[in-house]
């Protein structure tokens, strides 16, 4: 071999080398984002995220893979096929840590890591505007004995809101029915509300088109009801404050309390801190890109509220480089959410 030969591919290195130094965020990393399938609105979270990522981090390359959900993506990166989910959340993530519910067959698997919001929806409790002056509906314990739609059927909204009604005998009446069923009984008196998930700071799209022929409020539980519900589930019963003016279709009502779900991004500690903590960076960087791209992100923090509405349950932590992120913007981390293998200032 000449020195011509051995110096060629040495220069190659170099060059390499000084390139990837060059990049903003570090060197090269491919990275396969679990996602919804393209026909779904989420989908256009996994686009944007991807996007913002090449943008302010040009040197991660985000290839989303389309696919099932939580637990199916869970599967894939507990095989290493995946590096991250859109389709994450305390409650995933607590079985798949236990190997419970639809992670059984795989069994425990404990590097799973939650790391950034995508968005949380609320339980949202729909009354009729002029029964709801009427009666003095306000919380719901007034709701005793009205006639009521618990929700889209097969959903978990409606299985919450018949528990809240066993637990606290409140004797609604309750009469399922499909959501077009709902909206005629709303129209016509037979019902004075439903239950539907709704993005957090506004109505569900059926609901808004309820409230246009049909005046809507919304109402809550008090501070004391969802302290016992969440005493009960710690992680099925999660609840959120919506401040007043946190519904734009109803800038009048708040604070109240309303059941939520949150789903979030989800990981591994196969991930390395160093890079989750780059792709973090870029989030931020890209949030408003994001936004733009699936609204139901707008007006949250994806590593403030993430932590927010995480439950208080053994077990729920958060990637290192998450926690780095974080620590280095001044966000409260609860001890309980460090990883072991986080490395920096506690």
């Amino acid at each position: 071999m000449t020195k011509r030969m051995v110096i060629g591919p040495l220069l190659a290195v170099l060059v390499a080398g000084s390139a990837a130094a060059q990049t903003p965020g570090g060197p090269p990393v491919n990275l396969s984002l679990g996602s919804v399938s393209a026909s779904s609105s989420v989908y256009a979270f996994s686009v944007g995220l991807a996007g913002a990522v090449r943008k302010y981090d040009p040197a991660i390359s985000v290839t989303a893979v389309e696919g099932g959900g939580g637990f199916d993506h869970a599967r894939l990166m507990k095989q290493k096929v995946l590096d991250f989910s859109v389709s994450g959340s305390p409650a995933t993530m607590d079985a798949v840590r236990r190997g419970t519910g639809g992670f059984q067959r795989e069994g425990a698997w404990e590097p799973v890591r939650l790391m950034f919001m995508r968005n949380f929806n609320v339980t949202r409790i729909y009354v009729r505007a002029d029964a709801a002056q009427k009666s003095g509906i306000r919380t719901w314990s007034n709701l005793s004995k009205q006639p009521f739609n618990p929700g889209v059927p097969g959903t978990r909204d409606m299985q919450r809101v018949i528990e809240a009604n066993q637990m606290f005998s409140t004797g609604v009446t309750m009469l399922p029915g499909s959501l077009d069923d709902a909206g005629d009984q709303l129209r016509t008196g037979r019902i004075i509300g439903m239950a539907k998930g709704s993005p957090h700071d506004r109505f569900d799209a059926a609901m808004l088109a309820a409230h246009y022929s049909t005046p809507l409020t919304v109402i809550g539980f008090t501070a004391e009801q969802a302290a016992r519900l969440k005493e009960k589930d710690p992680i099925g019963n999660t609840f959120v404050t919506t401040p007043k003016g946190g519904i734009r279709d109803l800038p009048e009502i708040g604070p109240i309390e309303e059941m939520n779900s949150a789903v979030m991004v989800m990981s591994s500690s196969n991930m390395s801190q160093a890079v989750a903590y780059r792709l973090i960076k870029a989030v931020y960087a890209g949030w408003k890109e994001i936004n733009e791209a699936f609204p139901p992100t707008a007006g949250l923090d994806p590593v403030r509220d993430a932590i927010g509405q995480t439950p208080d349950v053994d077990g729920m932590v958060f990637h290192a480089g998450i926690i780095q992120y974080a620590k280095e913007r001044n966000i409260p981390v609860p001890a309980r959410f460090i990883p072991p293998e986080y490395v920096g200032p506690k």
